[in-house]
């Protein structure tokens, strides 16, 4: 079963697990308007100019641990902004099934700029059908950064096996290959340093996990979170399965982003 596991949960942020429920992938990208864009055109972040969205669209998949188990439920998502006004999305998700399937997605347009614009600061989206399914965060800005004068600088990018809950830092043993028949998820963890910024505030992070030029194979969104007191901190995420063994072998290059800007490219192996 594919999923992703973040740091922000509920229970498990942009892509969550529930009791007895399925696995809950939620992304983002931007839609001009009209009719919601094909696949081949999206591009799903957590990072948005807050001159130029004129709407987000969210697509959310479902999967579960056998056919049997699949519904199609409505999905419907809330925008919560950054003077902590809730927003509904504007449509709600029908979600498809094909015959045979363990999965169910769907996508729509959620929320526009409306005439005030985008506040710039970070927003959450909740998306429930009857009950909470999962959320994750986005940032508004008008430029590159909501906290350009915050000079962080990347000191270590890690890589290790965690289930269904992300491992504890303190738990983590890293390692850049993984036995196929070992593997569950696969977690990346970032650590940042920078001075003192004086007041709190969250960054999104972008990660892709790529098998070759251009081929997605898994796209990762967290945010990290900081204190006026923080001079360094680290944020974690993973994608993988729930059992090991349907990892493919090879090695898969993994691209970072920070506020949409490339960050870092590092490699690990499954073998």
């Amino acid at each position: 079963m594919l999923g992703l596991l973040g740091c922000l949960l509920i229970p498990a942020g942009v892509v969550g697990q529930a009791a007895k429920g399925p696995q809950v992938t939620i992304s983002l990208f931007e839609q001009p308007g009209g009719f919601v864009q094909p696949a081949s055109k999206r591009l799903y972040t957590n990072y948005f100019n807050s001159l130029r969205t004129r709407f987000i669209a969210v697509n959310v998949t479902l999967e579960y641990a056998r056919a049997a188990d699949v519904a199609a439920p409505a999905v419907s998502c809330a925008m919560t902004r950054p003077d902590g006004r809730v927003v509904e999305g504007i449509w709600k998700i029908g979600m498809s099934v094909m015959s045979g399937s363990n999965s169910s997605t769907g996508t729509n347009i959620m929320f526009g700029a409306g005439k005030e614009g985008w506040p710039t600061g970070v927003y959450k989206v909740i998306c429930s059908a009857g009950s909470p399914l999962g959320e994750t965060f986005f940032q508004m800005s008008p430029g590159p950064s909501l906290l350009a004068d915050l000079e962080m600088r990347l000191t270590a990018v890690r890589f290790f096996l965690t289930g269904s809950k992300l491992v504890l830092p303190e738990k983590r043993e890293y390692q850049e290959r993984f036995l196929k028949s070992a593997a569950t998820m696969v977690g990346i963890e970032l650590s940042f340093v920078h001075p003192a910024p004086g007041k709190s505030g969250a960054i999104p992070v972008d990660c892709y996990y790529l098998t070759g030029p251009g081929n997605v194979f898994s796209t990762l969104a967290m945010t990290y979170e900081f204190e006026a007191t923080s001079t360094k901190g680290s944020v974690a995420i993973g994608s993988g399965w729930d059992q090991p063994g349907n990892w493919p072998t090879g090695d898969y290059l993994v691209v970072c982003q920070l506020h949409g800007r490339p960050l870092v490219m590092e490699r690990f192996t499954i073998w």
